[in-house]
């Protein structure tokens, strides 16, 4: 019963030690200076500049190709809703002419056309 319990007991522990981020085939350190999530083992990288948005895409830590991606952003905020296209802007990124302001919401939608899309959701 003893040896039991402290086989439980360290099987519980090493699977808590293991991160979700160690895990996700990624990282979500941001290399551009914005906000990174991972969906469908891939690294969404959101970056907000004054009057646009980047977004540079990562498969398992490598540069993925945006030339044949489309995508949508919609913004949430105080002032309502917002939605723009997302163009490839070489590499991995792709662009769009769009606000981003603090304390908004973030739907980024991005399909390849041969898979189903992936959807990431942000906070400001």
């Amino acid at each position: 019963m003893k040896k039991s319990l402290l086989i439980m007991l360290g099987l519980a522990f090493s699977l808590s030690a293991v991160s979700p981020i160690a895990l996700s085939h990624g990282s979500t350190e941001p290399e551009h200076g914005g906000v990174v999530k991972i969906e469908h083992d891939l690294a969404f990288e959101l970056v907000r500049e004054a009057k646009s948005v980047s977004l540079y895409i990562k498969d398992h830590g490598e540069a993925f190709d945006a030339e044949s991606l489309t995508g949508t952003i919609m913004v949430l905020g105080a002032d309502g809703k917002e939605e723009s296209e997302l163009s490839p802007a070489g590499g991995n990124k792709m662009t769009a002419p769009i606000a981003i302001k603090d304390g908004a919401k973030v739907l980024v939608k991005v399909d390849s056309g041969d898979h189903h899309a992936v959807t990431v959701r942000y906070s400001f």
